[in-house]
């Protein structure tokens, strides 16, 4: 058994690792970066460093392998240890040895235990499917004379216009103006006023008329008894307005149309699936900041036949889950082919 899976999950929810009576892996926050010689951005990510004098078993190693393997906590304690010598054992015969993605101890000329990070796999869950960006040069050609911008003779220019074309340029362009503003800003009374020239300011439309009116609420007083049998009794009932009566001839009162029911617009939710019992892992496809795009990939994954839901926040994030399981085994079987399929996904322990 080796220890490179368990001490791999941890490190996405845990800043520090301790790999007892050996060291500790301590994981600090390091933002994007350039790489001036590939010219490549790297993402931000944690940094694993390693700390020999971390050496005292906290328990976090020891019980998250008894809880993957279902075995007691003294079980697990002698598989760690178990694999501890081993790797004491790899380090003395062959100098050095290493622990898939996370990294290779070695031991330098003067006999001390050496750690180098493998910056292939980042463990901050914030940048989750983040990828390194390879930046290409620009190439910029030389220009050509025809690109070039013309140089003007100014005094060349001056010595063609003589005083008596400018002043002709200048007025036929103000004669022409104020002749429009003239003819368009005349009063009603056939009057031009200096207020009038403003070629910013909007006409007013002045009318004696009234506006019509669509419809009316009337309500009459009518002392007869009869009215109402009078206006049931007719078709098209005419009221005279002046008598307060019914006539033969007058205005034809029409019973008001009712407004149309209103329709709802409100679409569905996404529904998030439900669990009675919380499963001790959850297979994590992706890590959003707006809660709709979380479940526009549950949805989407719901398509493709995985049992989605949403699986929590982290670090004010929405963690969306391929699915959730009792059994690691499962969860294994699940990344396997999400990997296949060229997605990305790792496993995250429910506490």
């Amino acid at each position: 058994m080796r220890l490179d899976p368990f001490i791999a999950d941890l490190l996405y929810d845990h800043d520090c690792v301790i790999i007892p009576e050996f060291g500790g892996l301590v994981t600090n926050y390091r933002a994007a970066r350039l790489n001036v010689v590939s010219h490549v951005i790297q993402p931000p990510s944690k940094h694993i460093g390693f700390n020999v004098q971390l050496k005292q078993n906290d328990g976090l190693l020891v019980n998250y392998v008894a809880s993957v393997l279902s075995v007691s906590y003294k079980e697990a304690s002698v598989l760690v240890a178990q694999c501890i010598e081993d790797y004491r054992t790899e380090l003395q015969q062959n100098g050095r040895f290493a622990l898939e993605r996370i990294g290779v101890f070695f031991h330098d000329r003067a006999g001390r235990l050496q750690f180098i990070p493998d910056e292939g796999e980042n463990y901050l869950t914030a940048s989750f499917g983040c990828k390194p960006v390879q930046l290409k040069p620009v190439v910029i050609s030389s220009a050509n004379k025809a690109s070039e911008v013309p140089v003007i003779d100014i005094n060349a220019a001056k010595r063609k216009w003589s005083p008596l074309k400018v002043a002709a340029a200048i007025a036929v362009p103000i004669l022409l103006v104020g002749s429009f503003l003239a003819g368009n800003r005349v009063s009603g009374h056939g009057e031009l006023g200096f207020n009038s020239l403003n070629p910013f300011a909007e006409p007013r439309v002045v009318s004696t008329y009234a506006p019509a009116i669509e419809s009316w609420d009337l309500q009459l007083e009518l002392t007869s008894p009869d009215f109402s049998s009078m206006l049931a009794s007719k078709e098209d009932p005419k009221i005279d307005f002046v008598a307060g009566s019914l006539t033969e001839v007058g205005v034809a009162l029409a019973p008001k149309a009712k407004p149309a029911p209103a329709l709802s617009t409100r679409v569905a939710e996404p529904t998030v699936a439900k669990r009675t019992k919380k499963a001790s892992f959850a297979l994590i496809g992706g890590a959003f900041q707006v809660k709709e795009n979380a479940e526009r990939l549950v949805n989407q994954l719901r398509s493709q036949g995985y049992e989605a839901s949403l699986a929590g926040m982290k670090d004010n994030l929405y963690l969306v889950a391929y699915g959730h399981y009792d059994v690691r085994a499962e969860a294994v079987e699940d990344l396997r082919r999400v990997q296949s399929g060229g997605g990305k996904a790792w496993i995250k322990s429910n506490p």
